[in-house]
């Protein structure tokens, strides 16, 4: 009896062990885009682009600075991983062009998966970011999806640490 006790009990260790959630990454600090390791597909690349992420326990910011010949975007999207959407009233003027309605993160194994619903020239659309450490936390890739009712598209945008 003993024995199978012994057994049991360092099966459920091993079963234990197997269940543990994968470490989250840090991903604080500024990050600079690396146009050269970036692929924006059909979109014209950024001029400058950079993010800044501050993690606090499920607490997360991004702010984003995006400079384009034809204009320049900064705002900083707050969310609670794992928490409900979070409302983005106020983060853009009722008519711009581009607006961020909701945010929601969650941590898929050692990815942040950032999820927005988008407003583009007036139509609703969808934005999923997958945020991602490479190079031993030198680097951050972000794989972006953009579902909108004239299509889809997909990039991947390498920042280094400042």
């Amino acid at each position: 009896m003993r024995k199978f006790a012994g057994v049991a009990l360092w099966g459920l260790m091993v079963v234990g062990l197997g269940a543990q959630t994968h470490a989250r990454p840090d991903l604080n600090g500024v990050w600079r885009l690396n146009a050269t390791e970036s692929d924006f597909g059909q979109v014209p690349p950024p001029t400058q682009q950079s993010e800044e992420i501050t993690q606090a326990g499920e607490e997360v910011a991004i702010a984003i600075s995006i400079v384009r010949p034809e204009t320049k975007q900064s705002y900083t999207m707050r969310f609670q991983v794992g928490g409900e959407a979070t409302l983005m009233g106020g983060l853009f003027a009722e008519n711009a062009p581009f607006r961020i309605v909701s945010v929601k993160g969650e941590w898929k194994d050692s990815v942040l998966l950032v999820t927005e619903k988008v407003q583009f020239q007036g139509a609703d659309g969808r934005l999923e970011a997958r945020y991602q450490l490479a190079a031993g936390g030198k680097k951050l890739k972000k794989t972006t999806h953009v579902e909108m009712p004239g299509g889809a598209l997909d990039t991947t945008t390498v920042y280094d640490r400042e």
